[in-house]
């Protein structure tokens, strides 16, 4: 699979779960800032520690699905951004 095909399936992902959560990521960043961003990569930064050790313990979500999450994280803050007329900047 090439990049290009990596990044539509996430783009995809994205798309889909943003409009099944009701656009929550844009109305968490209205309430309480960038910081909700930060705030979520972290947890998924966490999240990769703990299923990169090797007594893990059993988690439904893997390695490639966290790192699609941030991904998908991202696309959402630069797109929210840039609705806005915004460059990113922090």
């Amino acid at each position: 699979m090439s990049i290009k095909e990596i990044a539509i399936e996430v783009a995809e992902l994205v798309e889909k779960k943003n409009r099944d959560y009701g656009n929550s990521f844009d109305k968490t960043l209205e309430e309480y800032g960038d910081t909700a961003y930060f705030l979520r990569i972290e947890d998924k930064l966490s999240r990769l520690k703990s299923l990169s050790k090797k007594d893990a313990p059993e988690i439904d979500e893997s390695v490639e699905d966290t790192l699609k999450d941030i991904i998908g994280y991202t696309l959402l803050m630069i797109n929210n951004k840039r609705s806005k007329g915004k460059v990113v900047i922090f």
